[in-house]
């Protein structure tokens, strides 16, 4: 379906685009979307989570969708959609009538500068871009305005890269891969020596490998490897304001979140998920579905499965119980004052008989 802009149409359609069970008018307009709490009597909603059924009864959506199987409670007003999952329903509403991103005409912009042994042939090459010596862009890949790739540059099929995005000399990027504005790949990594109370540069020799279907946010810097490869695995989501250091690898699935910092020559495994402003030091191994609560500081390797949190890191059960122990200890020393109060109140006491 090509996607109509806006969100106007019957509950009624919106099931039958969804492959939903319809309880309820099929013949409410809807208008706009918003959560259980914010939505009117023209906008859709949506119970991703079970303890939210119960808001079912004070919505003043129009429709909602619900998970099947769902029993609405008395005073449900709402149409509802029954979907297997209501979130990813939702998503799927949403890609079908959102307006279209700004699209690069094919072809390439005359204000562009294609150097000598470039391959663009069927990408989509916008105004001020700069493509390297011997770099290739694959088909219907779309480079905005200002993007610059350097020499020996390989991107695949059906990429987009946002105004200003940098791809330093020698990268590799597979297909259907988003890179958001003004993220750099393939800057020097942050490597020195320290002799007689001088830095001197470790020259940083490797690229930067990102494989298909990755999205990476805006203002990213992935840095390039000492040597070899940093790389960032299949699928893997990066949120904006993200730094990877170099020779880091990065496993299939992940997700990084916004100010997440990784050190050099740090592996994560696959599914692993970082919460925002995580710090993980240099050389550490983050396990397969591991989960990085925010704020964590991660000093020592995470097993596969495990979530940590806190700074230094621990896992979750250990921080609880540290938890507890603190406010234990805050009790006793509340005990302890007391107790001192009273045998000093029996010394005065002794001393004035």
């Amino acid at each position: 379906m090509t996607p109509s802009n806006d969100l106007t149409m019957s509950a009624g359609r919106i099931a039958g685009l969804l492959g939903g069970e319809l309880r309820g008018n099929p013949d409410v307009v809807i208008r706009d979307a918003g959560t259980l709490d914010e939505a009117g009597p023209d906008a859709l909603s949506w119970v991703g989570k079970p303890e939210y059924v119960p808001k079912l009864a004070t919505t003043r959506a129009g429709a909602v969708l619900v998970p099947r199987g769902t029993v609405a409670p008395e005073g449900t007003r709402a149409a509802l959609i029954l979907v297997d999952d209501p979130d990813l329903a939702f998503c799927e509403l949403l890609r079908r009538v959102a307006p279209p991103a700004e699209p690069v005409p094919p072809g390439v912009d005359p204000t562009a500068r294609i150097l000598s042994g470039a391959a663009v042939d069927g990408a989509h090459i916008g105004p001020g871009v700069y493509v390297g010596a011997r770099a290739s862009v694959g088909p219907r890949t779309q480079l905005h305005a200002g993007v610059w790739l350097g020499s020996d540059v390989r991107i695949g099929a059906d990429c987009v890269l946002w105004p200003n995005v940098v791809v330093r000399e020698r990268c590799r990027i597979g297909g259907r891969v988003v890179i958001h504005a003004n993220s750099v790949l393939g800057t020097d990594g942050f490597g020195y020596l320290q002799r007689g109370g001088v830095h001197h540069k470790i020259p940083q020799v490797g690229i930067v490998v990102v494989e298909d279907d990755v999205e990476i946010g805006s203002c990213v810097c992935v840095d390039r490897a000492r040597s070899g490869a940093t790389v960032i695995g299949r699928g893997t989501k990066i949120d904006n304001l993200v730094q990877i250091g170099h020779n880091v690898r990065i496993g299939e699935q992940c997700v990084i979140v916004s100010q997440t910092g990784i050190s050099g020559s740090v592996t994560l495994g696959r599914h692993v998920v970082t919460g925002g402003q995580v710090g993980i030091a240099d050389h550490l191994t983050i396990g397969d579905g591991a989960v990085l609560a925010a704020q964590a500081g991660l000093t020592k390797d995470v097993p596969p499965g495990t979530t940590v949190i806190g700074s230094p890191a621990m896992e979750r059960g250990d921080f609880v119980r540290q938890i507890f122990a603190g406010r234990k200890v805050a009790d006793l020393a509340a005990q302890v004052r007391e107790l001192k109060r009273r045998l000093e109140a029996l010394e005065r006491a002794g001393e004035a008989r």
